[in-house]
């Protein structure tokens, strides 16, 4: 009878053991921590530049059908990643989203290298989409947005926003 409570109470304490271990365990796990703590934390991580500080102009091309835009103070970055964003007019009419009014948004994302180059001109991006070397070019644009995430030489990255209303 007293071999049987011993290995009862020692069965008893394995398993409270096991479970404070496991809820040490998922307590200290990152993937504990909820999605806005990560995203807060991300953006606490970034600093924010105005556009004056790295020399960012934006330049439509084309009949306002493409863009480009150059840093004129880009010494010392060393990679871009841009996201360009802007509302057009619908092909059929209607907004995907459903709320009629006949405009949808369109984006080009994309990244390249700088290397020590005190100017740094982009890549001309089409407003619309271009295969086999005939566009589609977006209609009723009428302004666009672009984020660049910039990474400097010292490791850290910048974010910088500007708008071109035309």
């Amino acid at each position: 009878m007293k071999n049987k409570q011993i290995i009862i109470a020692v069965a008893v304490v394995v398993v409270l053991l096991l479970i404070g271990g496991i809820f040490i365990v998922l307590k200290k796990s990152p993937a504990a921590n909820s999605t806005a703590e990560q995203m807060a934390s991300l953006d606490e991580d970034v600093i924010k530049l105005s556009p004056s500080d790295i020399g960012l102009k934006i330049n439509t091309l084309s009949n306002n059908h493409q863009i480009k835009f150059t840093l004129s103070k880009a010494e010392g970055i060393t990679h871009i990643e841009y996201e360009l964003s802007y509302e057009a007019d619908s092909a059929g009419g209607s907004s995907e989203d459903g709320d009629g009014s006949g405009r949808i948004t369109r984006g080009v994302a994309g990244e390249d290298t700088i290397d020590s180059q005190s100017m740094y001109i982009s890549k001309v991006l089409d407003l619309g989409s271009c295969s086999s070397g005939t566009c589609r070019y977006d209609k009723g644009v009428t302004g666009i947005h672009l984020l660049l995430k910039v990474t400097k030489t010292d490791d850290k990255v910048y974010q910088v926003e500007d708008t071109l209303n035309f």
